[in-house]
């Protein structure tokens, strides 16, 4: 049975994923369809930014660490929407950049509703009696980031509400509620908002919690507690294509899944190098140096290096 994901994978991949109904743009479509394309045979590399301590270079770190620099970078909108001028109010600037080195982008969104605050026991904020004005003037600031990336022909891996079900986000204090939210924020962002620079990456946890195949395109985990087998399985069932959208250990591929991408949460406020369970990516803490030069060295990894150009 541990194998099992790992003999799926290449079979799922067969047949064509239905894609969500946003427009896509030529870029973003050639960027969806390689995705398509390589999943089930290859996982794609992917580091998640320093939101919050902007002299950080994330990617870099990966570099010294491997010698490689991971395929996809992912960035936070946290620090944009009712919160302090400061770090993290250069991600738009930061995945253009690295858009312009030729990796690939992603986008998630720690969504600071009314008070600053985004987990639930900090904010009375609840769905589905939350204020919509509110909403969608969040909503309406964010798509003028996502419309300059798209202005700047950024294709954005788009991951919003995340980790809906496990409760400790806002977005997660109704089932009915999240999916009402998630549906909304589709069609506001492209139709309203016009944006096609989009692909839509659902992770909201839990299979019951599913917004629909027209407005989903890849659905993801996050996985912290080894449960990879378990996470595929949960998420296997929508027939998209799946990535481990947030993980500390990076697995091995004979674990037995074949993800879409892995994404290593960031580093805390620790200096390179040093171990602390904090530094998701630098120390030892989370994977070995020798695992993580192993991993970016493995065939089946593609890394910016080999990447196509979209």
């Amino acid at each position: 049975m541990r194998y099992l994901p790992l003999l799926l994978a290449p079979l799922l991949a067969l047949i064509l994923p239905l894609a969500s109904a946003a427009p896509r743009d030529v870029k973003t479509q050639a960027v969806y369809d390689y995705l398509l394309g390589v999943w089930g045979k290859s996982t794609l590399a992917g580091q998640s930014d320093l939101t919050w301590r902007d002299s950080v270079d994330m990617a870099q770190r990966v570099h010294d660490d491997t010698g490689k620099y991971p395929a996809l970078m992912g960035y936070d909108f946290m620090n944009y929407v009712d919160a302090t001028e400061g770090d993290g109010r250069h991600q738009t600037e930061e995945a253009i950049a690295w858009d312009a080195r030729g990796g690939l982008v992603s986008f998630h969104w720690h969504w600071r509703i009314a008070n600053g605050k985004f987990y639930t026991k900090e904010t009375p904020y609840r769905l589905p009696a939350a204020d919509y004005r509110q909403i969608d003037a969040d909503i309406d600031r964010v798509a003028l980031e996502l419309k300059r990336l798209q202005d700047a022909n950024v294709p954005v891996l788009w991951r919003p509400l995340h980790e809906a079900a496990g409760g400790w986000f806002w977005w997660g204090t109704s089932r009915e509620g999240y999916i009402a939210l998630w549906r909304h924020m589709h069609e506001r962002l492209t139709q309203k908002h016009g944006l096609h620079n989009l692909i839509w990456v659902w992770n909201g946890q839990d299979p019951a919690w599913y917004p629909g195949d027209d407005v989903v395109d890849i659905t993801g985990y996050d996985v912290y507690e080894n449960n990879y087998a378990e996470a595929w399985r949960k998420t296997a069932q929508h027939g998209k294509p799946i990535a481990l959208t947030e993980t500390g250990h990076i697995p091995d591929l004979q674990d037995g899944q074949r993800w879409l991408w892995f994404m290593v949460w960031n580093d805390g406020r620790g200096e390179a190098g040093v171990t602390s369970p904090d530094n998701f990516w630098t120390g030892e803490h989370h994977n070995s140096n020798a695992h993580k030069r192993k991993i970016y060295g493995d065939p089946n990894i593609i890394t910016l290096d080999r990447l196509p150009k979209f």
